[in-house]
């Protein structure tokens, strides 16, 4: 198991990369049809409140002490899947062969 410290690092790093990838999206949706930009468009601001509570779980995971670490790296961990599982789905169904 990672220290707390580089375990947070990873997870910034990793937040930063799907902040790049929702970006990346953005102009592939542009590009796409008129149904593909439409659902984009719906579903971009959801993946973006998951992204940006995953962000509050991290910097609350700063602030948390010893004894929380657990249920806070727990939640950081939960956070992380559904935002992964979120971004393949909407890729898988909006961006086929992405």
């Amino acid at each position: 198991m990672p220290h707390r410290k580089e375990y947070i690092e990873r997870i910034k790093r990793k937040l930063d990369e799907w902040d790049g990838e929702l970006d990346r999206l953005e102009d592939k949706a542009k590009q796409a049809r008129d149904e593909v930009q439409q659902q984009w468009a719906e579903r971009r601001p959801e993946l973006e409140q998951v992204l940006r509570d995953l962000e509050m779980r991290v910097k609350n995971a700063h602030d948390s002490v010893e004894e929380n670490w657990e249920e806070t790296r727990s939640k950081l961990e939960s956070g992380w899947e559904r935002l992964s599982r979120e971004l393949k789905t909407v890729t898988d169904r909006l961006f086929p062969g992405n």
